[in-house]
């Protein structure tokens, strides 16, 4: 499919004359596609340049097939390397999400099986009435509910 699409805008670039002008844009499911024409509010315009000496040729030669194949790629390289980096952030950060989500639980255990005080800045401790206590567990319950799936 890859080969396809890149096939198709060499095509493209090599039929134009002047500038060749690529459009790149990402659907609803994360999908990249290339195309002469943008398709989307969001598509990002890329001109390739063809040689100088040959803008009038309208027959590419191996010289320019080669820059344009190459930018080409280059563009793929780019986008594969993005999407490895989103990758492994998204996996780190679900890791991170995973490692909180455990230990507010751990806490619910520990509120639920304990009297609850706080550190007063003399070094006592003030131990919360049985609505507070309530309190504290019903919102750290509340935040497990929305932030841990």
């Amino acid at each position: 499919m890859l080969d396809v699409r890149l096939f198709l805008i060499l095509i493209i670039a090599a039929a134009n004359p002047a500038d060749a002008e690529v459009y790149r844009w990402v659907d609803k499911q994360g999908k990249v596609h290339f195309g002469d024409r943008p398709t989307s509010a969001r598509a990002q315009l890329f001109k390739l340049k063809k040689n100088p000496q040959h803008a009038n040729s309208t027959a590419p030669n191996a010289a320019q097939h080669q820059i344009t194949q190459q930018r080409m790629l280059d563009m793929y390289r780019q986008e594969r390397e993005r999407k490895k980096a989103a990758k492994k952030k998204h996996k780190e950060d679900a890791k991170k999400m995973a490692q909180r989500c455990a230990d507010a639980r751990d806490n619910l255990r520990q509120y639920e099986r304990s009297r609850l005080y706080r550190n007063l800045p003399n070094g006592e401790r003030q131990y919360l009435s049985d609505k507070e206590r309530e309190r504290s567990i019903s919102n750290l319950k509340n935040k497990i509910k929305h932030n841990c799936k």
